[in-house]
């Protein structure tokens, strides 16, 4: 489909105009349904049809605006009438219109029946007979209502807007600021110092992320210009404002308590609580009055920016502040003057540097006289021209795009005059610009862009380098264009609307608009001619106009299609069967199918020839398999001779179909492969067997001597006498042969008893009139009058209502309701009620009464509402009037004899659709659970499964659309299978209450009541779903969803919350059972079954959805018996293992399809619990058949074990068990020479920056040589950084974001030339000089490769130089030396398993005892092959005085420092690359086992980007496998699962630690501890350059002072980190203390002194 296309009607007096593709803004103005939200993707043709529209388009509507533009002429604009457009002057003369048809909107079309017809109206509206009853009595089911309001979560997650104020400046204010950040000069955000609002803001965000980390609950459609919370890269959550969205799902917002703009994905949003919003937006964003960029550019320099950040550092951590006066508002755009910290203007010394123009504010009392009034606005900001309209009037419009009957694009031709003169006004606009290029500020940003040398209004969709995507909103169309195409708006886009109308065809939804009704809609609304068209406009829906079109005939369309619109099931009950002359004369036939003398089939037809014709073209096209559905017709491929015939489905069990061939009778059993969809025209030609029976036979005449002789009949020509009526089935007939003999007469002979029997109850029959005949919706006894030897019929009768008893269910509505133990039902059937309806009210034309018998079937009129019904007569009241049963309905009433009308043929070919019925229970119902019924029964769609039948009553099962059985919602049990024998006299209530009783206590296999399943229909119908929980294509889940039944399953939530918050104790269940559950994610309490048992740990699958989780005892509540009536509301299911159901490529497609929207399921077959589904959505019609149909995916080169050998040459090395090389031989080469080329040609088209997944194949820049290749997404290290394999050279790099772009699919059929590799024939062993001499051996070197194993893609390899030599040997010799000069074990040890390295002879290196350590007196001790810490060198500080930065804080007096030393960090920071490298790519070793003192590699886990690998050293050991590490370059501690540590490489050992032990000089710890403010304290200076002075050592720790320059206006201030502590009170001057000791020692002396002159002697 092209979504731009141009439509061009000619107009009266010869001239044009020009009809435009209208398609809507796709982010119109806010919603004003917040439920309903929509989105749509929009493209462009480029077909030569399409370009030749658009030219020859163009060239008219320039020719009109010149026209319009001469004569000065002002736009006509359609005037008025009684609320009603005029038709457009621009209608050809000739053009078909309706001659003044207009059907009023209160009333119906002639001829077109407003509503199905039901016995229980009671209005003068009805079309049927009305009787009270309690139950609806529509055949169409009412729609569902709200029965409870919204519930507070309800209303936050749909409805409920946040609203926050934002905080600004006022026009002459001065104030003090706290300076934020700078983007450029022209937007600088500020804040207020209000440490309140600081404080507020601050516990704000800390809610948020406490409570949004749990909140897994998306924003489905976030709406432009509201509020949410968006997640930062720093894991936190902040309050923001959607400023735009684009088409992959993203959404720029801006952090309103910050300022910033982001891009995130919508996964990224949550709702924001209105305790949250109370807080106005704390950013204050300002531009710089009287400066702009230079030469008229429309981007600031460099420079200016680097200027203006250098005049401004940020003050937010000192709480500096700047003053700022507001001088003006520009729009949305707030003006301010801004002094630096030496009180100049910022804006002044821009300008005085050169580094920015000044500029003239314009403002309304100095207007501009010439030239554009450029604006800052989002396109969805402009006014849409349905805004104008009213709801239920009439509009002239052109539907200019479609794709579907949801999602229409019609412009109103009223408008098109002012269209014309607007589209003049915008090229004089644009043409007196004077830039060169605009390059928009965001996305969602209105501006002007240029397509086929004419300028449009757009909205900007996305940005990339030098162009922009931008969707032309007048038009509809989407382009890529370049940014000298771009122009900024003028507030002459603001002078008109949207001249778009996005619309919806009212009536047809997802689950009604299939491919028929779409094609019909197509038609009524002329998508092949468009042509205007008039439309009734009802109201606004999730953006878009909900309308209903007018044919011309003036019909709406959404009475139309209903009516021309036909199942696509072609029933057996539709196609006409063949009669028999009612008046017994005979008709030749030819004996076919004998199965009995009571069930033979005759051949009657003469189109049979035509027939097969026609079926075997038909399947000569049609070669799919078709999953047929009970009562079906189909064609059926024969077994014996591989013809397709026209068939009837009688059952369908798994893969096999039970057929009956109807031109045949005979039967047979076949694979769905042999089935294939029966195709309606073939409805044309009648059955052409009939079935029959010999008349006047019993069974007990059927002896096996002669069923054998009236077998031997088959293809005999005979003549068919008719003895019963053509309406039952069989048709009792007479079979008469060439010669005249009766075979009926002649088996009778033989057994006359038999027959002077079957005669008198012949008799008897005909003359009884029971009850029974009249309450029944089936086929009354016919009547037979014997005259002689024949029998004939003088009546016609109803089919019996076609009730199947094989466990299948049809839909019903409940029509007559007298108790649960007697009531009826009406099958529903759609369109065919209607057209008998439509056919009896031609009844009325026959003016000549009938006087029928008692059980005569007639037509009646039913007194309510005049029209005629199918009726059954029950009894004769008196001459005149007759008591009359209702066929179709259920109620009766009595009937003058002028009313009734004798029937016609074509009355009786629909089956009777009332069926009398019973509910299937133990025992008879008591009225009291009436009221119970009609609420489960209330609403929705109602079916009915037949269990067993009783002379006319069924006993049946009830379901609701949401799959409730409501016999066992009504009666508390889950199941009725095999009903307690009750005794036939038993009508006391106490013993039907035992019995009740008996059947809900009848113990389940577990002792407890058990959920039932979703009963899932088996009979070809769609029910709308969730999928939520994917494991694999043949292992997934699905939860049922309806509007309905959303409502009624959260209501039933809300009972599960309050019952578990009032059982506060937790509860331990059993494996199997099934409990309450909360998901701790939302905190929810849920159904679900327990998985298994560890502990107090749980794994339980919540059954409403399918996900597994592990719980604890606590979040876990036994389930209450009134829990378990409502069936699991997910069901099991997988797709057809037709396709792979395994693959990563097709489980990936089958996410993204459907993701977030509803999908629809047919089931086709259930083993167990397991449902395998063919499934829909809105877009994909079948997604199975989509997955099977989408190309291979990429598969990964494997080479040949013991192959010959490969040239190739070393690329990338990990270890020698995990290296790269690159196959170079002539046709891998040539293949990536062809690829490199076809790559660099594709990627120099434009392209949106894609967002990969890992292990996703895509297509990436180099950054060496900037040319693209293929990658492999190894891991997605943030947003946007990516860490990837190019698979053709095997190297591995980081890449950005921005240069990352979806690999098309004709790339992946090339295998990667980067092959992985490991060294065969080695240890483990990996001693440094091995790992040197390898590089040696293989840099810059032609090799080649041989093959002895493969494992996955993995290759054990042995390398051979130019020269032949064999590298393995040489690099084996390497390690054997180096085992040796460090006395590590043996060779032979560590080789003794290893793959033997080819033409290399083996010999065994024996140790010697001093080798092996014999005879040494040492204790034994554990001894470790790792690398220990003692081997590690440290960085010690070169001088007293140096720079650190506090790197991890335990108190005080221990704490760690780095040296300031950025080549040390930039070492770092490349050893970190290579061990992440190394270590994500190295498998976890369960046998690896670490001592203290060990170094490894541990990894950090964290939220934020600084997770990763670190040098680590083993503190402590747990028995669990677990270990202590302390990350010894920064200091800090974790516990780690030993899957979490890797052995150290001695590569990574080169680099000294850089983190020493530290203690804070001249602090000592009151109290002799230090308390946690102090390290909170000191944790302040965390990360910050800070000034150290070496003032001792304590064995390993430095005793360091610290102090921080602080940058004050007065000038710079040293602050001593160690006063500051003191000051802040948490630690005590160690100088004090010594002070205060050395003044009591000399206050000790002094006593002394005294008392020695006291006492000379002493």
């Amino acid at each position: 489909m092209h979504l731009w296309k141009l439509s061009v009607i000619s107009s009266l007096k010869d001239s044009a105009f020009l009809y435009f593709n209208v398609f809507t803004n796709v982010f119109r103005k806010k919603l004003e349904e917040d439920e309903f939200e929509s989105r749509f993707e929009v493209d462009i043709g480029n077909d030569a049809a399409s370009k030749e529209m658009k030219a020859y388009a163009r060239t008219i509507v320039q020719e009109q605006y010149s026209k319009q533009s001469a004569q000065q002429m002002s736009p006509q604009v359609s005037q008025q009438t009684n609320g009603r457009s005029q038709v457009s002057p621009g209608v050809r003369r000739d053009q078909t219109r309706s001659q003044g048809v207009r059907p009023q909107s209160s009333q119906a079309s002639p001829g077109v029946r407003q509503s199905q017809p039901s016995p229980q109206q009671s209005s003068k509206e009805s079309s049927v007979p009305p009787k009270a009853s309690p139950a609806p009595s529509s055949s169409v089911p009412p729609s569902r209502v709200r029965s409870s309001p919204p519930t507070e979560s309800q209303r936050l997650n749909s409805s409920w807007v946040a609203k926050i104020t934002m905080k600004q400046l006022e026009v002459g204010q001065e104030s003090q600021l706290v300076l934020v950040d700078i983007d450029d000069p022209g937007r600088i955000i500020f804040q207020f110092p209000v440490m309140e609002d600081m404080q507020a803001l601050q516990d704000n965000d800390a809610r948020m992320k406490e409570v949004l980390d749990r909140d897994h609950t998306r924003v489905s459609a976030p709406a432009v210009g509201e509020f949410y919370a968006g997640q930062f890269v720093d894991g936190s959550w902040y309050r923001c404002r959607v400023d735009a969205c684009d088409l992959d799902r993203n959404v720029t917002v801006t952090y309103i308590d910050y300022g910033n703009k982001e891009m995130v994905p919508c996964s990224k949003l949550r709702r924001l609580r209105p305790e949250w919003c109370s807080l106005p937006g704390q950013a204050v964003i300002v531009a710089l009055e009287g400066v702009g960029p230079q030469m008229d550019s429309q981007f600031w320099s460099q420079q200016a920016v680097d200027r203006v950040k250098e005049l401004l550092p940020p003050t937010q951590m000192s709480m500096k502040m700047y003053q700022v006066t507001c001088t003006a508002r520009d729009g949305d755009r707030t003006l301010v003057k801004v002094l630096d910290a030496n009180g100049q203007d910022v804006g002044e010394t821009l300008i005085n540097s050169g580094l920015a123009a000044k500029t003239t504010p314009q403002t309304k009392t100095t207007p501009q006289t010439r030239g554009p009034q450029f604006i800052d606005v989002d396109a969805k900001e402009l006014a849409s021209l349905c805004e104008g309209w009213t709801v239920g009037e009439r509009y002239l419009v052109l539907i200019t795009e479609r794709e579907g009957p949801q999602n229409l694009h019609a412009q109103g031709l009223q408008a098109i005059d002012v269209f014309a003169q607007f589209f003049n006004e915008v090229q004089e606009e644009c043409s007196a610009m004077q830039m060169e290029f605009y390059r928009p500020k965001r996305v969602g940003e209105l501006v002007y862009g240029l397509y086929d040398n004419n300028w449009y209004r757009a909205e900007v969709l996305s940005l990339s380098g030098q162009a922009a995507k931008v969707f032309f909103i007048d038009y509809g169309n989407c382009e890529l264009v370049p940014f000298k195409n771009l122009r900024q708006a003028t507030s002459l886009c603001q002078k008109q609307p949207v001249f778009c109308v996005p619309c919806q065809q009212v009536g047809l939804d997802a689950g009604t608009a299939n491919d028929k009704v779409e094609e019909i809609f197509n038609q009524l609304t002329y998508k092949d001619n468009p042509r205007e068209l008039s439309l009734v406009y009802k109201g606004r829906k999730g953006g878009k106009a909900v309308v209903d079109f007018l044919s011309d005939q003036g019909e709406l369309v959404s009475v139309l299609i209903p009516k021309i619109s036909t199942p696509t099931r072609v029933m057996a009950g539709d196609i006409e069967s063949l009669t028999f002359p009612e008046d017994g004369s005979p008709a030749s036939c030819v004996m076919m199918s004998i199965n009995s003398m009571a069930s033979f089939y005759v051949y009657r037809g003469t189109d049979l020839e035509k027939v097969m014709k026609e079926v075997a073209e038909i399947c000569a096209k049609d070669q799919s398999a078709y999953d047929p559905t009970v009562g079906e017709m189909v064609l059926g491929q024969f077994s014996e001779d591989k013809s397709w015939y026209r068939a009837r489905v009688l059952n369908v069990s798994g893969d096999e179909v039970m057929l009956l061939y109807t031109d045949f009778g005979n039967k047979e059993k076949v694979g769905k492969d042999a089935i294939r969809r029966f195709d309606p025209a073939l409805s044309k030609y009648p059955h052409q067997s009939v079935h029959c029976k010999l008349a006047s036979v019993t069974k007990s005449m059927e002896t096996p001597d002669l069923l054998k002789v009236f077998a031997s009949l088959y293809n005999q020509p005979v003549q068919i006498k008719l003895k019963g009526s053509n309406n039952t089935d069989p048709v009792e007939v007479e079979v008469v042969m060439e010669d005249g003999s009766s075979v009926n007469q002649t088996i009778v002979e033989l057994f006359p008893d038999e027959a002077t029997s079957a005669a008198s109850s012949t008799n008897q029959a005909a003359a009884s009139t029971t009850s029974s005949a009249a309450s029944s919706s089936g086929t009354a006894a016919t009547s037979p009058v014997t005259t002689g030897s024949t029998t004939t019929v003088s009546r016609l009768q109803f089919q019996k209502a076609a009730v199947p008893l094989d466990g299948s269910q049809l839909q019903c509505s409940i029509i007559e309701f007298t108790s649960l133990n007697s009531f009826h039902l009406q099958i529903i059937r759609k369109g065919e009620i209607e057209a008998l309806m439509t056919q009896l009210e031609k009844v009325g034309e026959d003016k000549t009464p009938y006087q029928p018998e008692v059980g005569d079937d007639v037509c009646a009129i039913y007194s309510l509402d005049s029209l005629w019904y199918r009726a059954r007569v029950l009894k004769q009241l008196d001459g005149n009037s007759y008591l009359v049963y209702f066929v179709d309905f259920g109620n009766s009433e009595n009937v003058a004899v002028s009313e009734i009308r004798k029937l016609k043929p074509e009355y009786v070919k629909l089956p009777c659709l009332a069926v009398h019925c019973r509910l299937f229970a133990p025992g008879p119902l008591s009225e009291d659970l009436n009221p119970k019924f009609g609420e489960l029964a209330m609403g929705g769609t109602l079916s009915f499964q037949a269990v067993s039948q009783e002379d006319d009553m069924y006993s049946v099962k009830m379901f609701r659309d949401d799959g409730v059985c409501i016999n066992d919602a009504l009666l508390g049990t889950s199941s009725f299978s095999t009903p307690p024998p009750v005794a036939a006299a038993s009508t006391n209530a106490g013993e039907v209450a035992k019995s009740q009783a008996a059947a809900k206590s009848e113990p389940v296999a577990s002792g407890k009541r058990k959920i039932p399943e979703f009963d899932m229909p088996m009979d070809g119908r769609k029910l709308p779903f969730l999928i939520t929980n994917i494991f694999s294509l043949g292992s997934f889940h699905a939860h049922y969803y309806t509007e309905e039944s959303r409502e009624r399953f959260t209501a039933f939530l809300e009972q599960i919350s309050v019952y578990c918050a009032g059982i506060p104790e937790p509860y331990s269940p059993a494996v199997g059972e099934e409990v309450c559950c909360q998901f701790s994610a939302t905190e929810q309490w849920l159904r679900a079954q327990v998985l298994q048992v560890e502990g107090d740990t749980y794994d339980v699958q919540f059954v409403d959805y399918g996900n597994i989780v592990k719980v604890q005892k606590e979040e876990i509540r036994k389930l209450d018996d009134s829990f378990t009536l409502m069936p699991k509301q997910a069901i099991h299911c997988s797709l057809s293992s037709s396709i792979d159901l395994n693959s990563p490529n097709l489980i990936e497609k089958f996410e993204e399809m459907v993701r977030n929207s509803i999908s629809f399921i047919v089931a086709v077959k259930k083993e167990s619990d397991l449902y395998e589904v063919k499934i829909s959505t809105e877009e994909v019609e079948d997604i199975t058949e989509r997955l099977r149909e989408l190309p291979a995916g990429f598969v990964p080169r494997v080479l040949t074990v013991n192959g010959p050998r490969e040239p190739c040459v070393f690329v990338d090395m990990d270890s020698f068990s995990s290296f790269y090389v690159q196959l170079v031989g002539p046709p891998y080469k040539e293949a990536l020479t062809d690829l490199e080329t076809k790559l660099e040609t594709f990627c120099q088209t434009p392209y949106i920056p894609y967002k990969a997944r890992a292990n996703e194949l895509v297509l990436t820049k180099f950054a060496v040589d900037g040319k693209w290749y293929r990658a492999r997404v190894l891991e997605v290290m943030d947003e946007s950084v990516y860490r990837v394999l190019f698979i053709d050279f095997g190297n591995k790099d980081l890449v950005e974001g921005g240069v990352l772009r979806e690999i098309d699919p004709t790339f992946l059929s090339v295998p990667n030339s980067g092959i992985h590799c490991k060294l065969a024939g080695l240890g483990e062993s990996e001693p440094v000089a091995a790992l040197q001499r390898f590089a040696e051996l293989t840099a810059n070197n032609l090799l080649q490769m041989e093959v002895v194993a493969v494992e996955g893609e993995l290759h054990e390899v042995v390398l051979f130089n130019q020269d032949g030599e064999n590298i393995n040997e040489q690099v084996l010799q390497t390690i054997q030396q180096c085992e040796l000069s460090t006395g590590s074990p043996s060779l032979e040890q560590n080789t003794q398993e290893a793959v033997p390295i080819k033409d290399t002879p083996q010999c065994a290196v024996t140790p010697t005892a001093t080798e092996v350590g014999a005879g040494s007196d040492s204790a034994p001790m554990v001894q470790s092959s790792n690398i220990r810490l003692r081997d590690m060198a440290h960085v010690t500080p070169p001088r007293e005085e140096f720079s650190v930065v506090i790197t991890s804080i335990d108190s005080p007096d221990e704490f760690f420092c780095q040296m300031a030393d950025q080549q040390a960090f930039a070492s770092l920071a490349l050893m970190m690359e290579s061990m992440m490298l190394y270590c994500e790519t190295e498998p976890s070793d369960p046998g690896q086992k670490y001592i203290v003192g060990d170094m490894c590699c541990a990894f950090y886990n964290c939220s934020s980007s600084d997770g990763g690998w670190y040098r680590s050293v083993v503190t402590e050991t747990f028995p669990n496998g677990s270990y202590n590490v302390q990350y010894v370059d920064f200091g800090n501690r974790a516990i780690l699962p030993g899957e979490q540590l890797r052995p150290m490489k001695p590569d990574f050992t080169e680099l000294p630690i850089l983190a020493f032990k530290s203690a804070l000089h001249g602090v000592i710890a009151p109290q002799g501890s230090w308390s946690n403010a102090a390290s909170e304290k000191l944790g302040q200076f965390l990360n910050q350059p800070l000034d150290a002075c070496l003032r001792d050592r304590r064995g390993d720790t430095l005793v360091l002072q610290l102090t921080q320059k602080v940058q004050e206006e007065a000038g710079v201030r040293e602050v001593d980190v160690g006063e500051y502590l003191v000051n802040a009170g948490v630690a005590e001057s160690e100088s004090n203390t010594a002070d205060e000791a050395a003044l009591i020692q000399q206050q000790i002396a002094a006593l002394q002194a005294k008392l020695k002159q006291l006492n000379p002697q002493t």
